[in-house]
């Protein structure tokens, strides 16, 4: 186990977040789950305004 320090208004911030019951490190892997969707959306955006996608022919496959 790792003990982190954080300001009380970020402590706060994180209680708000959370749900009763949640623990704090309930809360950040929350939030890191949320940053990797939202990391993964953004690549996926990209990718479908600036790439060209050729469409398969499924029926030959």
């Amino acid at each position: 186990m790792v003990s982190i320090t954080v300001k009380p208004e970020t402590r706060d911030s994180l209680k708000a977040i959370g749900n009763k019951g949640d623990t704090y490190n309930d809360i950040v892997d929350m939030l890191l789950r949320y940053y990797c969707i939202q990391k993964l959306n953004k690549k996926v955006e990209d990718i479908l305004e600036n790439e060209e996608f050729v469409p398969l022919d499924w029926e030959k496959v």
